[in-house]
């Protein structure tokens, strides 16, 4: 889940206040959690998540878990080794689920065309070359085909209070 685009979006996800101001301490020592790991099994790297090497994260969390309160045997606490494999979970279940969703939005999109979308028109003439072959749907239900530039996105007089509900683009 990256951050949302939007202003407000990124207002309601408030890392600094929400998650780094409660638990400093906490943080730091996974941080701390990370360096050594890295140490360990990356020597003379910089600082970076190697996910080839253990990744079984529940199993290690659950193992580190239940040592929780003491400090493992290079010098590091328990805990933040659990708050590490568990961020490394959630990281890959999201991570797992993003992309989930990008092949579901890949595979139908390459079964699909632009014309099997409908679009809400809200009674405005879509920003379309003129020469455009549309379906749209009124809001009286009627149906029409036509091209931009001919009568339906001028609808006769008779026929002003069925405005467009929606339209889709036509081969």
């Amino acid at each position: 889940m990256p951050l949302p685009s939007d202003a407000a979006g990124r207002k309601a996800v408030p890392i600094f206040s929400g998650v780094l101001m409660y638990f400093p301490d906490a943080l730091a020592a996974v941080a701390a959690c990370s360096k050594k790991g890295n140490d360990q099994h990356n020597p003379g790297q910089p600082l970076h998540w190697d996910r080839n090497k253990s990744q079984d994260e529940h199993d290690a969390l659950v193992r580190h878990l239940m040592e929780a309160g003491t400090i493992d045997t290079d010098g590091i606490r328990h805990s933040a080794k659990v708050a590490w494999r568990a961020l490394a979970a959630l990281q890959k279940e999201i991570e797992a689920a993003d992309a989930a969703y990008v092949t579901a939005a890949d595979e139908l999109f390459s079964k699909s065309t632009l014309e099997d979308f409908w679009y809400t028109n809200l009674g405005e003439s879509p920003d379309l070359p003129g020469d455009t072959v549309v379906e749209m749907v009124l809001f009286s239900g009627e149906r029409c085909i036509g091209r931009i530039e001919d009568y339906f996105w001028y609808i006769p007089a008779a026929r002003r209070g069925a405005a467009i509900e929606r339209y889709r683009i036509l081969p």
